[in-house]
């Protein structure tokens, strides 16, 4: 295997950045591809071909398409039968359909996140926001935004409820990651928003936490 940082990715003219390998093959490629979607060197529309991903990686097919099963289940990539995959992409108006639904269902989860919270749960969400503030890498801070709020929702009692919102948030992962990259003073806002939501729950203020997270939800479709 070549030992370089970046590998240039075929036809789609974008970089797989590759770095030391993980546990199996299959971690290694879908730790690359859900790096290099979510730090927005591959687009939204992206093909991922099996033979040239496996070609890029210098692993057989099956990892490949383990991998890209794995990042369909995140909402990053839609695979297809036998030819690979495509990442993932949403307009617009589908994203602010999201979260208009979104901002019916969440009202929900945090009344039951409130009543159910734990100081051990909270405990597990502020270690999530000083590792996303510490990521020196944007994908590390998009993933840590989303293990923030499944954290707070661990809380919650109705897991049909919580499974039906952390599709709605995958769905739209790479739009949200892409917006925020775009306009880097919005990760602030976020981040203030988070510190607020921590501290609403843990004075158990679901009125306040309902609010900052009705405002929360807006901010991919701000700009």
């Amino acid at each position: 295997m070549e030992n370089r940082d970046t590998v240039d990715f075929g036809s789609a003219g974008s970089v797989l950045r590759r770095s030391g390998r993980p546990r199996t093959a299959t971690d290694y490629v879908s730790a690359a591809l859900r790096r290099s979607i979510l730090n927005g060197e591959l687009a939204g529309g992206t093909r991922l071909s099996l033979a040239d991903l496996a070609a890029t990686f210098d692993v057989s097919t099956t990892p490949v398409r383990e991998a890209l099963r794995e990042l369909s289940f995140e909402g990053l990539v839609h695979i297809d039968s036998y030819r690979g995959g495509t990442v993932n992409a949403v307009t617009r108006s589908e994203v602010e359909e999201i979260i208009r639904i979104r901002q019916v269902l969440e009202p929900m989860a945090v009344g039951e996140a409130v009543a159910g919270m734990t100081p051990e749960i909270l405990a597990g969400a502020e270690a999530v926001l000083a590792r996303m503030e510490a990521a020196d890498t944007w994908d590390g801070w998009v993933q840590g935004n989303r293990a923030f709020h499944q954290k707070l929702y661990e809380a919650a009692s109705s897991r049909r409820l919580i499974a039906l919102i952390k599709g709605l948030q995958d769905t739209t992962v790479v739009f949200m990651s892409s917006t925020l990259m775009r306009s880097p003073d919005l990760r602030g806002t976020a981040t203030r928003d988070h510190l607020a939501m921590v501290e609403a729950a843990r004075t158990g203020d679901a009125d306040r936490l309902i609010e900052i997270t009705l405002r929360h939800l807006a901010i991919p479709i701000s700009t």
